[in-house]
């Protein structure tokens, strides 16, 4: 699988805290893996023991597919429809593609980026409309496949949180009140 755990933690707790059921490392339909999926909770993934979950047998219905690469693991067609192969066979209607900056520079603030690590955005962005373009042209399952570099998924991840805060949890409810007696 992929290594970049800080990515996937972040896809999998949006996932959570938008109330979907979510797996990690799961098998799809046609072979190979999908790193995140997110899935109705009207039938429980709880109620499945597989564990890892294997698409072909659980009786689950996937939402949401993630796959997560660095732009450096994409060189070429083969690539892409291994890749694309496995997000598609998920069943699940809307499947992402995130393009991940290799180590840290993807984190820092805009204001703190050096000019080069903003021409690494745009080779992402770029990668990133090439592999949209060809995802089009062969698309072979219904629903959506998009695209989506880490800078724009921590900024949705963002407007999300802001959309859907998370619920009252005990941390929530001490910074609105104070302290709990």
């Amino acid at each position: 699988m992929t290594a970049l755990p800080g990515l996937i933690d972040l896809i999998v707790r949006l996932g959570a805290e938008l109330d979907f059921d979510v797996a990690r490392d799961v098998e799809s339909v046609r072979g190979g893996c999908v790193d995140v999926v997110w899935f109705d909770r009207c039938l429980p993934l709880a109620a499945t023991t597989m564990d890892p979950i294997d698409l072909r047998r659980a009786p689950v219905l996937p939402v949401v597919a993630f796959d997560v690469r660095t732009a450096a693991s994409i060189v070429g067609a083969d690539e892409l429809a291994s890749i694309v192969i496995p997000l598609e066979s998920s069943g699940a209607p809307l499947r992402v593609l995130v393009i991940a900056r290799e180590g840290r520079q993807g984190a820092l603030a805009p204001a703190l980026q050096s000019l080069d690590q903003m021409h690494k955005q745009d080779d992402d962005a770029a990668l990133g409309a090439r592999i949209t373009e060809a995802l089009h042209a062969n698309a072979n399952a219904p629903g959506r496949t998009i695209v989506i570099a880490q800078h724009e998924l921590t900024e949705w991840a963002k407007g999300v949180r802001e959309a859907k805060p998370r619920s009252y949890s005990a941390e929530s409810l001490f910074d609105r009140t104070g302290k709990i007696d």
